[in-house]
């Protein structure tokens, strides 16, 4: 494109030109969000309506697009080949290989995934520090409408699933200190996410704090029985008895019940 460009939505809405970030309104970036997130294919007027304002609409809607579109176009001047294109139904913006951190994440975490498929688990563990690295904090910051919530709870779920998947390898490599100090704020965080307290329970157990591992099972059974009236999953209630029963028979990680497609359940 001539000049160097970056674009981010994995934190605030972003967009680097050479060394340059440039200055983005609310509505500009929940545009940009809309045009990225379809990156490379046409976004109907329709379609981009209902992600930046949702219902009601506001008055002149299709105008008020094509003004917004203008704005980006106008910020994105320092680039000598402007990435918007208009489209008969709408705006297509176009993006090259590593321009985008999402498509970024995604390349990186599926080489993570082959690593760790073929038993290389440090290997996988550094791809997963690496694709986790390029998250500044919550996806899509700064956009807003109905469409930038709902993708931006999507694209943290795919986040929550790769650090997952990074902890059952950290939890089979014995890097146990490492997996409780990273574990035990993301279980304050997401009180009910099951597989996230199977694998600190695990790793508290390995390190020699059996207690605390059966005390943070009997809290989540008490916010699942009293919340939702629902016990925790299978998975996690043999993971209990096992640490009871004590650590006969066990390797590292592995006799603990915790393989990789423990589902994570959303009630």
């Amino acid at each position: 494109m001539g000049t160097e460009i970056e674009f981010r939505v994995l934190g605030v809405v972003e967009v680097r030109a050479g060394m340059e970030w440039l200055p983005l309104s609310g509505k500009q970036r929940s545009l940009l969000a809309a045009l990225l997130l379809q990156a490379n294919r046409t976004v109907t007027n329709v379609r981009l309506m209902d992600s930046v304002w949702g219902s009601p609409l506001p008055v002149s809607p299709e105008t008020r697009v094509r003004t917004l579109v203008s704005e980006l176009r106008r910020a994105f001047e320092p680039i000598h080949h402007n990435p918007i294109t208009t489209r008969p139904s709408g705006y297509l913006i176009r993006i090259e290989q590593g321009q985008l951190d999402l498509d970024t994440f995604t390349s990186t975490v599926t080489g993570a995934r082959h690593k760790r498929s073929h038993g290389q688990a440090e290997s996988a563990v550094e791809l997963y520090d690496r694709a986790l690295g390029l998250w500044t904090g919550p996806a899509l910051g700064g956009a807003t409408g109905p469409n930038a919530e709902a993708e931006s709870a999507r694209l943290e779920e795919m986040r929550l699933s790769a650090q997952e998947e990074r902890f059952e390898l950290l939890l089979q490599l014995g890097r146990y200190a490492e997996l409780t100090a990273d574990l035990t704020p993301l279980v304050m965080e997401y009180p009910m996410r099951e597989r996230l307290h199977a694998q600190l329970m695990a790793a508290l157990h390995d390190s020699g704090r059996r207690s605390e591992a059966l005390d943070l099972y009997m809290g989540l059974r008490k916010r699942l029985v009293t919340e939702l009236g629902m016990e925790p999953m299978p998975e996690l209630q043999q993971l209990q008895q096992r640490i009871l029963a004590g650590p006969a028979d066990r390797q590292r990680g592995h006799a603990w019940g915790l393989v990789p497609s423990m589902a994570t359940r959303r009630p």
